[in-house]
C-alpha cells in the first residue's frame, strides 16, 4: 500500500511532460497486453463472444463511477449520436478482433498506427478543417507505411491485417465522433454510453456463437474489461496534462510491448518489414501532431 502511494505522491512532484510520458507509456502497455489476450482468446472463443464478454464486464468496471455521479451524469441531448458512435465503434472493436484471430499481434499493433492518420483525412473532408500540402503529404506517409506492413500481392501477405486496416478506418470515424460529443456530454458520460451500446449490438453475435466459457476464459473476460478502462484513463490523462507531440511518441512503445508479447506467449516475432512500416506509420501520425499542433499556435 505504502509502495504505490509514495510512487503516486513522487509522479505529482514531476513536471507535466514527466507526468504524461509515464501515462501514455502504461496506455500502450495495457493496449498491448490487451490484445495479446484477445489474440489468444480468439483461438478457443468466437471474437465476438470475445467482445461481448469484454464490454461487459468494462461496463462493471464503470459501474463505481455511475453509482458515485447518480443518473443524472447519463442526462444527454445526443443520444442518436451516442448511438450512431457506438454502432461505429462495435464495428471498430469487432474488425480488431476478427484481425486478431488471424494476424500476428505486433502486425496488427503496427495498422492501428494508421488511426489518427485516417481521422485527420476525415476532419478535412468532414469537418471541413483546413489542410496544407504537408498534411496531405503526412497522411501519403502513412499510408506507404500501411502498405509496407500489409504487403498486398506478396508471400508475406496477411488478410486480417486488412481487417485491422478496417478496424483503423472506423476507429477514425469514432474519433471524429468523439470530437464532436465531447461538446456537449463528459468523457466518462461518452465512456458509458459506449460501453452500453457495445454490450448491446454484440449480444446478438454472442448468444448465437456462444460456448459456455471456463473459469480462465471469464478471467480474461474480466481482464479485459479492466485493461480498457486503464487504456482510456490513462490515455487522457496523458493527453491533458501535456502537449501531444510530448507524449504521442511514447505511445509508440506499443509495438515493442507488443512484439514483446507475441514473442514470449506466441512464438511470434515481426520480420523487418514490420519494423519499417510501423516506424513510417507512426513517424507520419507524429508529423500530422506536429504540423496540427504549429497551426493551432499561429490561430
Amino acid at each position: 500500500m505504502f509502495g504505490p502511494l509514495f510512487f503516486n505522491q513522487w509522479l505529482q512532484r514531476q513536471s507535466p511532460a514527466m507526468r504524461g510520458a509515464y501515462w501514455m507509456t502504461v496506455s500502450a502497455f495495457g493496449y498491448a497486453a490487451s490484445i495479446a489476450i484477445v489474440h489468444h482468446v480468439v483461438q478457443e472463443l468466437h471474437f465476438m463472444q470475445v467482445v461481448f464478454l469484454r464490454n461487459v464486464f468494462g461496463l462493471a468496471f464503470m459501474a463505481p463511477w455511475l453509482i458515485r455521479v447518480g443518473l443524472s451524469a447519463l442526462k444527454t441531448n445526443r443520444l442518436k449520436m451516442h448511438v450512431v458512435r457506438g454502432a461505429t465503434s462495435a464495428m471498430n472493436v469487432w474488425l480488431l478482433f476478427a484481425a486478431l484471430w488471424l494476424a500476428p499481434v505486433a502486425d496488427t499493433a503496427a495498422i492501428t498506427f494508421m488511426m489518427p492518420i485516417i481521422a485527420s483525412l476525415f476532419a478535412v473532408l468532414f469537418l471541413k478543417e483546413k489542410t496544407t500540402a504537408s498534411r496531405w503529404l503526412a497522411v501519403c506517409l502513412g499510408f506507404a507505411g500501411a502498405l509496407i506492413v500489409i504487403r498486398p500481392g506478396m508471400a508475406g501477405f496477411n488478410f486480417g491485417l486488412l481487417l485491422a486496416l478496417g478496424s483503423a478506418i472506423s476507429g477514425a470515424a469514432v474519433a471524429i465522433l468523439i470530437k464532436t460529443l465531447i461538446r456537449y456530454d463528459s468523457a466518462d458520460t461518452i465512456a458509458f454510453y459506449l460501453f452500453v451500446s457495445h454490450t448491446i449490438f454484440s449480444l446478438g453475435p454472442a448468444l448465437y456463437y456462444w460456448i459456455n466459457p471456463t473459469i480462465l476464459q471469464l478471467g480474461w473476460g474480466v481482464a479485459l474489461g479492466y485493461l480498457g478502462t486503464l487504456i482510456q484513463r490513462n490515455f487522457n490523462r496523458a493527453m491533458g496534462v501535456a502537449d501531444a507531440t510530448v507524449v504521442l511518441p511514447f505511445n509508440f512503445t506499443r509495438l515493442i510491448w507488443a512484439a514483446l508479447f507475441g514473442w514470449v506467449f506466441f512464438s511470434e516475432f515481426p520480420d523487418p518489414w514490420t519494423w519499417v512500416g510501423g516506424s513510417v506509420i507512426f513517424a507520419a501520425s507524429i508529423w500530422l501532431t506536429r504540423l496540427a499542433s504549429a497551426g493551432s499556435n499561429k490561430t
